[in-house]
Order: structure tokens, then sequence, then C-alpha cells
């Protein structure tokens, strides 16, 4: 799975039709008192291709942190799916489209 999302701003001052968007970390963390018990920390990054190889660079990179309940609350089958899901939703990914 991944995510396709026009971008009309990038750091190399050029825009990217069709961006992909893969998620490359997730990471769940046990918090301490005062706030969500557990949280998840998704990493994504996106590319000018939709076949990045081991080598390709980014064009954008987005981190998120969320209450690990809400990413577990969104659709999917796996936990993968459901991070997916919820990257999805958040506003900076707004017209974004899973590919």
């Amino acid at each position: 799975m991944a995510i396709q999302l026009d971008l009309t701003n990038s750091q190399y001052g050029t825009p990217f039709a069709g961006a992909y968007f893969r998620i490359v970390t997730a990471a769940v963390s046990r918090m301490r008192e005062g706030g969500p018990k557990f949280t998840v920390m998704i990493d994504v990054s996106g590319y000018a291709t939709a076949t990045p190889g081991d080598d390709t660079r980014e064009v954008d990179f987005r981190r998120y942190h969320a209450d690990l309940a809400e990413v577990e609350a969104a659709a999917g089958a796996q936990f993968l799916d459901k991070c997916y899901a919820w990257v999805m939703a958040q506003d900076d990914m707004n017209g974004s489209v899973a590919v």
C-alpha cells in the first residue's frame, strides 16, 4: 500500500504531481502519565516516482504523532493498513488516494 498526493510545493521549489508516499517507520511508544498511554510515531516519505529504489531520495518527509487508540480505530485489517488510513485522514494529506 502507498499514498498518492499532488504536491504543490516541495523542498526543491517545484511541484510534483502524483507524488508517491509510503510509511518508512511506525513505532509504538509507552508514555508517561498525563496523556495517552501509548502513542504511534509515523514517518512518511514522499518520492517523485512510484518505484523508488534504495538510493532514491525523498522529495518530502512528514512525521506524525498519534494516540494509539486513534490509529487502531482507523479502517484496515492490519496495523500498517490502519496507519495508512490514519495518515490519509490528516489535513496535510487532503486529496490523497491509496495506491
